[in-house]
């Protein structure tokens, strides 16, 4: 018996869900494949074999690759070096589950343009969970956010830049250092989002990159960030846009009032600011990763002869 799978499902995914349909062990449907095809590894992989997986799901050649429309934007040759999601070089995000009321219960694995929440039917998805979101409309225009403004830039859900603003945004908080990635960004997922859009701005783009900052002063933009969008007032967030910008080797910070300071000089952080402080180094790699420019492939990827396609 065949499946109808999901937009972006994953390899994996749909060869768990057809072996289940046809109730059939997934190791054991992989033991009888490798009977015919000695050159597949022991272990179930099915992801190694994306080609196989279309024969066996009765799926066109080429099903797997994806769409241009899932794919994260990169800087590439292609687009004279701006954000595009180029076909050749733009990857697919990272695998992500889909909501169980659209997926009638199963439990699926998509790589294609969502984010945490699902708005046709009010859920929290992320991760495997699925929870009630229907007084939360904050989470709906985060989630707009990400798969709009912020994929456009290159971020996904996990790209790296949330988690990291899930923790900076943790650091305002005592007694939560135990709180998994998972919980936290259930928690935080509005305002991680904020701080992303925020900090990935091409000012602060531009702060952070300038190697003439030093990294007490990217922790005060980050401090001011975090504060900033935590409490949610416009106003506040438009401050800390027009209140960071660097001259030379001058950082000028004016939040209260103009301060210059020459690098390494302290702007005087307050007791957050000292916590973000150790996660500076991060935050810079992090939030500047998405201006990464990527070459083209110089030939498609392959597996080696022993994990051949068949």
């Amino acid at each position: 018996m065949l499946i109808e799978p999901f937009t972006g499902e994953t390899v994996s995914s749909v060869y768990r869900r057809l072996t289940t349909r046809n109730a059939v062990p997934a190791g054991e449907l992989w033991t009888i494949l490798r009977h015919e095809r000695p050159r597949l590894p022991l272990r179930t992989t099915p992801e190694l074999v994306p080609r196989l997986v279309e024969q066996l799901a009765d799926l066109p050649p080429g099903y797997f690759d994806g769409s241009r429309s899932d794919r994260l934007f990169v800087r590439c040759i292609h687009a004279d070096w701006r954000h595009n999601n180029c076909p050749i070089c733009a990857p697919l995000p990272s695998a992500g589950t889909k909501c169980r009321r659209c997926t009638g219960g199963e439990l699926v694995e998509v790589r294609t343009r969502i984010g945490a929440v699902c708005a046709r039917h009010r859920r929290w998805h992320y991760a495997g969970a699925d929870r009630d979101l229907a007084r939360s409309a904050d989470f709906y225009r985060a989630e707009r956010c990400l798969t709009g403004t912020l994929w456009e830039r290159g971020i996904g859900p996990d790209t790296g830049e949330l988690e990291l603003a899930t923790t900076l945004i943790r650091a305002t908080e005592l007694g939560q250092e135990d709180e998994s990635h998972r919980t936290a960004l259930a928690r935080h997922y509005p305002e991680a989002v904020r701080l992303v859009a925020l900090t990935t701005e091409p000012w602060a783009e531009r702060f952070l990159a300038n190697t003439n900052v030093g990294l007490i002063q990217v922790a005060a933009l980050v401090e001011a960030a975090v504060n900033a969008v935590t409490v949610g007032a416009s106003h506040n967030v438009d401050a800390v846009r027009t209140s960071f910008h660097a001259e030379g080797r001058e950082a000028v910070i004016g939040l209260d009032r103009p301060v210059r300071l020459r690098h390494g000089r302290s702007p005087g952080l307050d007791e957050l600011g000292k916590r973000i402080l150790k996660f500076a180094p991060r935050v810079r790699s992090t939030l500047l990763r998405h201006t990464d420019a990527r070459k083209p492939p110089t030939r498609r990827p392959r597996l080696s002869s022993r994990h051949a396609q068949v």
